[in-house]
């Protein structure tokens, strides 16, 4: 399987210089947990999460009003390609222990691979494998 056929392709993207409040808010609205920071030409930029605001913003006191994404953010994140097999994700996630990956396809952001979207996938093999093998014992 390639992290094409499992990532989410609707983009929830804030601009570099979006408040932390606008960019939660954002969160809030689409129910996710991360924003891709992009910049005009929507090329990736970072990766802003709900814990990189909550350890970094509201630990420290800063104003969510007048701190910007770009003070918080990953800069520069880790990507994959959306034809790269899920192993690989995977690996990469495990290795990096980051719960988010954005996707890349022809060097253009494409989507993002969760931790979530892939223990669904996972849990879905497993239970298949189990049922054969149920099936494979009555016999």
């Amino acid at each position: 399987m390639i992290v094409r056929q499992l990532m989410r392709k609707e983009l929830v993207t804030v601009p570099h210089t979006a408040t932390i409040h606008d960019a939660a808010a954002k969160m809030k609205e689409y129910n996710v947990g991360a924003v891709l920071v992009v910049d005009e030409g929507l090329k990736l930029k970072g990766i802003l999460t709900d814990r990189d605001i909550a350890l970094t913003v509201a630990a420290d006191s800063k104003d969510p009003r007048t701190t910007y994404a770009y003070d918080v953010m990953t800069a520069d994140p880790i990507t994959i390609d959306s034809f790269a097999d899920v192993d690989s994700a995977l690996r990469i996630m495990n290795r990096s222990n980051i719960r988010r990956l954005p996707v890349t396809e022809n060097g253009k952001l494409s989507g993002i691979l969760s931790s979530t979207d892939l223990a669904a996938e996972i849990k879905q093999e497993f239970s298949q494998f189990i049922g054969l093998e149920e099936a494979f014992a009555k016999h």
